[in-house]
């Protein structure tokens, strides 16, 4: 059986890259042949984004001739109240004690409670007493996991509260083969809690916020084998650092307008930008050239930090002027001319203050 593992979509509108990126999702499921797709919690960014897209993603789910399983996540834990209908191929997993099962691959899901961590054990202990002995078992899950490294901001904006914590060694006593979790937005990331059996984030198939960068990815493997991460075509943050050198012949618009040429179409660009200008020589201030950054990239993301700072007093100061003729009279390489440039202008920077 293969199966597409996804979590923390967050929708909030039918017209944003968030609902783009469902598409994407289930596209790939269509043609690689996926059996279930498996969403492990907050699909929706609230319980009121599921009441108002429900008839819509009935539509993108339909298209998809497998089996979707659902679980709730502490964003959308309400939305999907008994009774409500999200397509004929679509199974919520409300109730960890009951399973749902597809061509004999027993399917269980850990929706977002609020629980103590002194139950979690006993909850899932109990729920494994019902697991058949000889059959195979996935459990969706949404919720901490204690073994990642990394800290908060890897789980997105969820605050700094503890949601539904458990660690690997809970399950190594437990049916479950494979653990498919939501709640981590920052990348795939799997875990060997022993031999053919894993614990596994996708990570969010689209980014969020901006702690989520580079190329978003979903979990795709087939029942007996490692969990592997799959490129999704999807909305992305991308960094980009640029240093800016106040003896390049370029000037720093130019620099950075070749630097986003080669963005991709779906990916948001976050600049972060440092080094020195030479205002005299740009015949532009800090402010200026800031104000000239913001509209360049307007289009295609956002200045994420500015560190770079105006040295043409430096650049001017005879003294200098006279270290730079002997420095380039040294037979050193570029790189080690442009190190030793860079110390001596914050030196001198240091100085003048």
């Amino acid at each position: 059986m293969k199966i597409l593992h996804t979590a923390d979509l967050h929708l909030r509108s039918i017209t944003d890259v968030r609902w783009q990126a469902l598409e994407r999702v289930v596209e790939l499921a269509q043609s690689e042949n996926v059996r279930v797709l498996a969403i492990s919690g907050d699909l929706f960014d609230s319980d009121a984004d599921g009441q108002t897209l429900r008839p819509k993603i009935r539509e993108v789910f339909e298209r998809f001739g497998g089996n979707v399983l659902i679980i709730p996540g502490n964003h959308d834990a309400n939305a999907y109240p008994d009774g409500t209908y999200f397509g004929d191929n679509v199974t919520i997993l409300r109730d960890l004690l009951m399973p749902e099962t597809i061509d004999g691959v027993c399917f269980w899901g850990f929706p977002y409670e609020e629980m103590g961590e002194e139950e979690i054990l006993p909850f899932l202990t109990m729920a494994a007493e019902r697991a058949e002995p000889d059959a195979t078992h996935v459990l969706l899950f949404h919720g901490e996991l204690y073994d990642m490294i990394g800290g908060w901001a890897e789980y997105g904006e969820e605050g700094r509260q503890r949601y539904l914590p458990v660690k690997l060694s809970y399950f190594q006593r437990l049916p479950w083969q494979y653990v498919l979790a939501g709640h981590f937005h920052s990348n795939f990331s799997v875990h060997e809690i022993q031999e053919n059996q894993y614990f596994v984030y996708s990570g969010s198939p689209v980014s969020v916020t901006r702690r989520e960068t580079g190329i978003r990815k979903v979990n795709l493997f087939t029942i007996g084998e490692v969990p592997q991460p799959r490129l999704l075509n999807s909305f992305y943050y991308h960094i980009l650092r640029i240093s800016l050198d106040p003896f390049a012949e370029k000037t720093p618009l130019q620099t950075i307008t070749e630097r986003m040429v080669n963005l991709p179409e779906h990916a948001g660009m976050l600049l972060h930008i440092n080094g020195f200008i030479n205002s005299k020589k740009l015949a532009m201030s800090e402010t200026e050239l800031r104000e000239a950054l913001l509209r360049l990239v307007s289009e295609k993301g956002d200045i994420a930090s500015i560190e770079f700072r105006d040295v043409h007093e430096v650049l001017e100061n005879d003294l200098f002027k006279r270290f730079r003729e002997r420095l380039d009279a040294r037979d050193l390489d570029d790189a080690e001319k442009q190190r030793i440039l860079d110390v001596t202008v914050k030196a001198m920077m240091e100085i003048n203050e």
